[in-house]
């Protein structure tokens, strides 16, 4: 019977090659999309699994409002160093507590011998029981003791190879400079480890023993940020241990308090308060300390994928019940002879099932194709037959393929093995033909999913034209940000370059921003602002533009000891005409009074789905600075090769060890641009996908129907009407579907995409006219598609439709 039924499946599949390829076809493509998505969820859903001894691992988050993007308490990550000795005496359920500085910047320079220095990312400077925390596996040293000595590095092997050429460098020597101007420390190499099967949340390149991460600051006031983890002897309960953990924090900052002469209350108030916890470090990843998570983030992308999936089932349902009447007298025959209704629905199922497979073959295919493409555009090295979770990822593509046959190959089944002998072996097929209903909703629900796709283009096309042209404040065109602090000599020297028109330095440009909150005291107020440290050049070099007052100038001598300049967004908080007007900052020691004596546009350095905080800019040094990491330098015009070479030789010559990095602003730009970018490129790509697949089951369905319908068109013909009457009356049917699927569509798309707009601080009102070219779209290409098929039947012979009897 097996045999049998195989020989029929091919057979029939040979027969109707034209419907076998855009049954197969289409199934095949919304396969690739679901089984790319599959890739990407298993990748990021296996973030620190790559050793068991990995659950008893813990991240220490502290509850702080320093480093934050918008100056508001968050669970950090980073927390002040005195907590990892805290841990210890007082928390025995730990083994081990490591600390490990944060990744600042752009990397370390690692230089051998007398090559060149090369800049390498995520290199961290660790106390002695990093790796007694982290079960990496070690191919050459040993994790317990790597560690137990000072200027000791262990790196991973792909750097051991592009430092040496070789991963047998145990006992070699790196110099390591943190910054551009370090002389660098001479480090020995302890250890070389393999990378781990799956990814890791604390990704490193090398992790570098100081000593410095041994030692908290001796003075009370004094404060250090690392990264904290905890070992436990077992598996915690989080919710018990973080109980325990916030009665000993709250203890810990009130006894530091009392020390540093700081009222606990009065630190913590405006909804602020302490607090410590342990996360289980596979649910790191999962849970950032700011942002939606990674689940949040490909939302959009798991419904284009299901989606896409959903429409390619449809078109395989009504592809194969247009097919039906090609099959009735089979299925009549068949019932005559003896087969069960059980047996014709495992028939069909089965034909199913071998289209199925076919479409998964040729989906593998197509995944091998697009991988590259994929992995480029969303920054992954993801692999399908090298992939670690290979195994599981069979099994999960067994289930997506048994529901598939389930799901596309059930009513089409139930509907053919359910006709009536007598009825279809004399040629009528009117009483075998059930579930139009059903046929024209799922070509409803096509069009709903085609139409709103198109309606997201439209508008996410038009959100992502008003940001790409939205004024940003500041000038972003021939404007270089080397990614360095202000050093007065370095910097005359630049400016001494043909080409160059001003070189500055500010803690808040796109790409690079650096958030310090401030507390002020304005009209006997207290006001939350965010402080900007910049030079005297800084604002014209951005090309910002003054609202009121006037710009720093060295005119002024009291611009370099207490005037600020306020943007938009801090001169509506604190009130209208606050030019030339005071406000005071108290810190522990004693009360600074600034002057407002300028206002400037608010001009963005984040993201768009950031609002512009309330920033305060001052040149001056009262009331502490941050460290920039940020020169500015704008040219004079837009061929600058020249002058970006002598800069790059004029670093050379000043820190030949530490080779420059730097970006121009129009590309900081386009990369804050790039998930909205991607995203929309992805909707468009699957929109076009989606239409063609409902065309196809439009198609589908119209061959079906004119089928069914060709006695009617026989009769109306000898009966005087016309070719152009008849597809006219044939289109109505399907012009009131796609009808009907716009008007269900048009709040679905309104949802969705408002929901989609609401992510963005600064975006448009949902407008109008996606919604009617989507339906302009849909309606003619639908009347097109429909029409050539219908076209067929009209033409035909009457004599040949009427002849059965």
């Amino acid at each position: 019977m097996f045999k049998l039924n195989l020989k029929i499946a091919l057979r029939n599949l040979f027969k109707n090659k034209v419907y076998t390829a855009i049954n197969i076809g289409g199934l095949a493509i919304g396969l690739t999309a679901f089984v790319l998505l599959l890739l990407f969820v298993n990748h990021e859903a296996n973030y620190d699994k790559w050793n068991p001894e990995l659950d008893k691992v813990y991240q220490i988050r502290e509850r702080h409002d320093f480093f934050t993007p918008d100056n508001k308490q968050n669970w950090q990550e980073v927390n002040e160093s005195r907590i990892g000795a805290l841990l210890q005496q007082k928390i025995p359920q730990f083994k081990y507590i490591t600390k490990v500085d944060n990744s600042w910047g752009d990397g370390f320079a690692l230089k051998v011998d007398h090559s060149d220095p090369i800049i390498v990312s995520n290199v961290n400077d660790a106390d002695s029981l990093f790796f007694k925390v982290f079960p990496y596996h070690f191919i050459y040293g040993d994790r317990m003791t790597a560690l137990s000595r000072p200027n000791a590095i262990v790196i991973k092997q792909s750097i051991a190879h592009r430092l040496f050429g070789t991963d047998k460098v145990l006992g070699k020597q790196i110099r390591v400079m943190m910054w551009r101007s370090d002389k660098g420390s001479l480090m020995t190499v302890t250890g070389v480890v393999a990378e781990p099967e799956t990814a890791q949340s604390h990704e490193f390149n090398a992790i570098i023993h100081s000593g410095d991460r041994e030692k908290d600051p001796e003075h009370v006031d004094n404060s250090n940020y690392c990264k904290i983890y905890a070992l436990a002897h077992e598996v915690l309960d989080t919710l018990a241990m973080n109980k325990i953990l916030q009665q000993v924090y709250v203890d810990f900052k009130k006894a530091s308090f009392v020390k540093r002469k700081i009222n606990y209350n009065d630190f913590y108030k405006n909804g602020k308060t302490p607090g410590l916890k342990a996360v289980q470090l596979k649910m790191v990843h999962s849970s950032p300390s700011y942002g939606s998570n990674w689940l949040t983030q490909i939302k959009p992308i798991i419904a284009l994928c299901i989606f896409l999936l959903l429409i390619s089932i449809i078109n395989f349902v009504n592809l194969a019940t247009a097919q039906s009447v090609q099959r009735a007298k089979e299925v009549g025959v068949k019932k005559v002879l003896g087969a069960y209704k059980k047996q014709l629905v495992l028939q069909f199922m089965f034909e199913a099932a071998i289209q199925s497979i076919i479409a998964l073959f040729m989906a593998t295919i197509l995944v091998e194709m697009f991988l590259p493409t994929f992995n480029h555009h969303f920054g992954l090295e993801l692999s399908f037959w090298y992939n670690k979770q290979l195994s599981a990822m069979v099994w999960q593509l067994l289930g997506l393929l048994l529901l598939i046959t389930l799901l596309s190959g059930f009513y089409p089944a139930m509907v053919l093995s359910r006709y009536n002998p007598v009825s279809v072996l004399k040629g009528n097929y009117e009483t075998g033909f059930r579930g139009i209903a059903l046929r024209n909703g799922l070509v409803v629900l096509q069009f709903v999913i085609a139409v709103t796709f198109i309606i997201g283009i439209g508008i996410m096309y038009q959100q992502t034209n008003y940001l790409r042209h939205k004024d940003l404040g500041y000038d972003k065109s021939r404007l270089m940000n080397i990614r360095s602090n202000y050093e007065e000599s370095f910097v005359q020297r630049i400016k001494r370059i043909p080409g160059v028109k001003y070189v500055a330095t500010t803690t808040q440009v796109m790409g690079n921003t650096f958030n310090v909150p401030e507390e002020i005291i304005y009209d006997h107020q207290e006001f939350n602002v965010n402080t900007v440290t910049v030079t005297m050049e800084t604002l014209p070099a951005l090309g910002v533009r003054v609202l009121k007052g006037r710009m720093f100038s060295p005119a002024y001598k009291q611009d370099t000891v207490n005037t600020v300049i306020l943007n938009q967004a801090a001169a509506n908080l604190l009130g209208k005409n606050v030019v030339g007007k005071m406000y005071d900052v108290r810190d522990s020691k004693k009360k600074h009074t600034f002057q407002i004596v300028g206002i400037i546009k608010d001009y963005h350095n984040e993201g768009f789905d950031k609002a512009v905080l309330p920033t305060v800019y001052k040149v001056t040094r009262l009331g502490g600075t941050s460290s920039t990491n940020n020169l500015l330098v704008r040219f004079e015009h837009d061929k600058n090769e020249t002058a970006v070479k002598a800069i790059e030789a004029e670093w050379k010559k000043s820190y030949p060890d530490f080779p420059i990095k730097y970006a121009f602003a129009e590309e900081s730009f386009e990369k804050e641009m790039q998930s909205t970018n991607r995203l929309m490129q992805m909707v468009l790509l699957f929109s076009a996908i989606s239409v063609v697949l409902s065309l196809l089951g439009l198609f589908a369905l119209s061959a079906f129907m004119a089928k069914r319908r060709t006695k009617e068109i026989a009769i109306r013909k000898i009966l005087g009407a016309s070719d152009l009457q008849i597809v006219n009356m044939l289109n109505r049917s399907f012009l009131i579907l796609v009808l009907i699927a716009n008007l269900i569509s048009w709040p679905i798309a309104y949802i969705f995409t408002n929901n989609w707009l609401a992510g963005f601080a600064y975006r448009i009102n949902v407008p109008i006219w996606p919604f009617v070219i989507a339906t302009i779209i849909s309606v003619g290409i639908a009347l097109l598609t429909v029409s050539l098929q219908t076209r067929k039947a009209a033409v035909n012979n009457p004599v040949d439709a009427l002849k059965y009897e």
